[in-house]
């Protein structure tokens, strides 16, 4: 139960703070250079999971877990004063009204409703992630059944996909490169779900991979381009509440994800991967052609 509690508790505080800081960051950031920073953002971000994923891993064998917990508590306290020093800067940006979670949610889906391109981009950033956890979900038992393989070369392919993706990351986070991706974030998340589809059918742990390292890439670079064009088109005023928003709408489209072997308990992880991608990359061409036809109107 105290897992329990301390998940939801965890996560709730994710929803917050990420609200929070992207509130900061769209006051902060200039608007032209918002997408570039984002990506930027991500790349650190990214390299952050991966450090502190091995870190804790290497205080867990070395330490045990309540003492790694205990450590990386006392790691987070610690980041407190940073924290000040960056909302020190937004000092500019004040909310017209202070609302408690349900009001402001409910405000929250209004201001999308009545802007297209901003719910668009909420969406998107859903969409975005939920390729992510499709991935990590069935990625153990796609290594198992269609490639024969154990956890050696999961490992392989978690680490390969992550360096590609900082690399990808690093590249896109070019201030020249960053301003072009703006408009294209729903054709790589369309190249992204295709890349769902070609990983679907590999059978050869090579060819894996050399797959997973290209779809690596285009998950990190859709996700930092879908969060940094959110950036761009949300007012100031309303982005904490509409990133709280998306990140509730991307733990609703989690909770879809994880339910589905259980739904479909007879279909294999390739299957799946090709349903899911083809689902996908649908959902982002229909909402890309809604998003234009209410540009029109």
């Amino acid at each position: 139960m105290l897992l329990i509690v301390s998940g939801v508790l965890g996560a709730f505080g994710f929803v917050l703070l990420a609200g929070s800081l992207s509130g900061i960051l769209q006051a902060i950031v200039p608007e032209a250079q918002r997408m570039g920073f984002a990506l930027r953002l991500s790349l650190f971000n990214q390299a952050g999971i991966a450090i502190g994923t091995g870190a804790a891993g290497l205080a867990i064998d070395r330490l045990g877990s309540p003492m790694s917990a205990l450590l990386f508590a006392l790691v987070a306290l610690a980041c407190l004063p940073m924290l000040k020093m960056i909302t020190s800067h937004s000092g500019n940006v004040q909310s017209s009204q202070r609302l408690s979670l349900i009001p402001a949610s409910r405000q929250a889906l209004s201001y999308l409703l009545n802007n297209p391109n901003s719910l668009s981009a909420a969406v998107t950033v859903g969409l975005a992630f939920a390729v992510i956890q499709i991935t990590n979900l069935l990625l153990p038992g796609f290594v198992t059944r269609s490639l024969s393989g154990d956890s050696g070369l999961f490992g392989l392919l978690e680490t390969t996909a992550a360096v590609a993706g900082m690399l990808a990351l690093a590249v896109v986070g070019i201030a020249s490169i960053a301003e072009r991706l703006r408009n294209l974030t729903p054709t790589i998340l369309i190249a992204a779900g295709a890349s769902l589809i070609l990983f679907s059918l590999a059978t050869s742990p090579a060819v894996a991979v050399v797959l997973y390292c290209v779809a690596g890439m285009l998950w990190n670079v859709a996700r930092a381009a879908a969060n940094g064009h959110l950036l761009t088109v949300v007012d100031t005023t309303m982005i904490g509440r509409v990133q709280a928003f998306t990140t509730l709408l991307t733990s609703g489209f989690g909770l879809a994800i994880y339910l589905l072997p259980i739904m479909v308990p007879g279909a294999s992880e390739a299957t799946l991967y090709m349903v899911c991608g083809f689902a996908i990359a649908v959902c982002v061409g229909g909402l890309s052609l809604w998003s234009k036809a209410q540009e029109r109107r």
